[in-house]
């Protein structure tokens, strides 16, 4: 099924049934645009984990957008993705795969069936653009938990296509058409959404999202600083689970960078937390990270080809399609058998218990000491193993002999660098600049390496695709190109390494 998206940025008023829609004209050009009989019903696990992360997912029948639509907060507003309408019982499996990371493997049923008769008045731009669409809306909704029936009566403010370009007169637009409804005998509507009103609730979340932040400070012991950074990950790879599925642009990187975030947490603060726990956990961690990378590697490869073809003019026919091609179809197959390792029960059991891990964390016998002591020793350990490694490969007697030994410093370093950056950015953000220039001195070595690899790749990817004549003096001039950058990485490589050791 095709999905579109928008931005939903709206206000909701509660109205007695005795107020009338007041004259807008003073604002817009002002059209009534007919009423419509809605039909919603509104779906959830049977623990409300859409409604604990203010998240809607619905089918509607009748009206100009029915259909299944999942809403999700954003910055402004929030984010509406919509689906054509089916008859089946259940949401369809491509909207359940944009909340799966939520609910996991946890049975979807109807929460409440909200009826609405609608009535549509809808002001336009003076180019006879849709400015915004107010909706006078008598509701009755049934609770499917309690059998609660609550009937009310609410107008809805939304901005249409041609709504200001600024927040700031998209707010003054909405302040506007509000003085009017108030004067009409409007209130803010206490609930922020339908289904909070069929629920008996204000809040979707009950309340829940608006704990008040615990303040962190050097002083404060090492186990809540990074069980802090160990939650904001976790949530990332929830967030971030769903556009993987949807083969949204660097999402793959994004999830597997979280992974490889998390995993070096608990391997650096190894005295904070209990590794009868943790170790396990990386290694079901690095499992779903190995499946991403083979994605990863074809998605950069075939990238890179774009941008080195991007300034050549080539001298044989099917250039492109020789070096790009294959990358294409390597990246779609290693996407589908990500996706697979994100559906199955390994994965979304993980998830569960990195939740309960950040409920229940299990700790170790440093996870009282103020993180301040911490930190330093273990940050130190990670530098002299980035140094022990790069001596190691400097010793290598050929370059086939260093390429690998190049890779581990290149991991030792990200580790380095994500260990630092969890103390140092963020909620857990407690470190400041010298921490911040050690993940920034540790994140130049692996950029450089990584770049490194990544050329050898594709020269590896030239060879093995150069044809004969014309094609492989496409080849070899491209080929010339990246091995030139990769020695230009190299040598930049040891300024970088000398500049880390000079940290220690």
């Amino acid at each position: 099924m095709t999905m579109t998206t928008q931005t939903e940025i709206e206000r909701k008023y509660d109205v007695d049934e005795k107020a009338a829609v007041p004259d807008l004209s003073e604002i817009a050009r002002v059209e009534q645009a007919g009423e419509a009989e809605l039909e919603a019903q509104y779906f959830d696990t049977e623990g409300g984990d859409l409604a604990a992360h203010r998240i809607v997912l619905r089918r509607r029948r009748g009206g100009s957008d029915e259909g299944w639509h999942i809403k999700v907060p954003a910055d402004e507003g929030r984010t509406e993705l919509h689906w054509p309408v089916t008859d089946a019982d259940a949401p369809p499996s491509e909207v359940v795969d944009r909340v799966r990371s939520r609910v996991r493997g946890r049975e979807l049923g109807v929460i409440a069936t909200l009826r609405t008769h609608r009535t549509l008045t809808h002001l336009f731009t003076e180019a006879g653009e849709p400015l915004l669409e107010v909706a006078d809306d008598t509701v009755s909704a049934t609770d499917a938990t309690t059998g609660v029936l609550r009937l009310w009566r609410e107008w809805e403010v939304e901005l249409l296509a041609g709504a200001p370009d600024s927040e700031r007169e998209r707010t003054e637009l909405l302040d506007a058409v509000e003085e009017k409804l108030l004067a009409a005998g409007a209130v803010p509507s206490a609930s922020k959404s339908k289904l909070a009103s069929a629920l008996g609730r204000t809040e979707l979340d009950g309340g829940r999202s608006d704990s008040e932040p615990v303040e962190l400070d050097k002083s404060t012991p090492a186990q809540a600083v990074l069980l802090a950074a160990v939650a904001g990950l976790v949530d990332d790879l929830v967030r971030i689970d769903p556009l993987v599925r949807a083969d949204e642009h660097d999402s793959v990187h994004q999830l597997r960078t979280r992974i490889r975030r998390l995993r070096s947490l608990f391997a650096t603060y190894r005295t904070v937390f209990d590794r009868e726990v943790t170790d396990p956990l990386r290694d079901r961690l690095q499992e779903v990270g190995t499946a991403l990378g083979e994605a990863r590697d074809a998605e950069v490869m075939r990238d890179r080809a774009r941008t080195l073809l991007d300034d050549y003019e080539p001298l044989s026919d099917g250039l492109d399609e020789r070096l790009r091609g294959p990358l294409t179809e390597r990246y779609r197959a290693a996407h589908g058998r990500a996706v697979s390792v994100l559906s199955g029960d390994g994965w979304l059991g993980l998830l569960d218990e990195l939740d309960g891990f950040v409920a229940r964390p299990a700790i170790a016998s440093g996870s009282m000491e103020p993180i301040s002591d911490a930190v330093p020793p273990a940050l130190r350990k990670d530098l002299r193993r980035v140094l022990k490694r790069a001596k190691a490969a400097n010793r290598a007697d050929s370059d086939d002999d260093r390429l690998p030994l190049l890779h581990e410093v290149r991991k030792a370093a990200k580790r380095l660098r994500y260990a630092a950056e969890a103390v140092s950015q963020g909620d857990a953000g407690v470190f400041g600049k010298k921490t911040r220039k050690l993940a920034g001195a540790a994140e130049a070595v692996h950029d450089l390496l990584g770049e490194h690899r990544d050329s050898v790749m594709m020269q590896r990817h030239l060879r093995d695709t150069a044809g004969r004549g014309a094609a492989a003096f496409d080849h070899g001039v491209l080929h010339e190109v990246e091995r030139h950058g990769a020695a230009l990485c190299l040598v930049d490589y040891d300024a970088a390494l000398a500049e880390l050791r000079s940290l220690r």
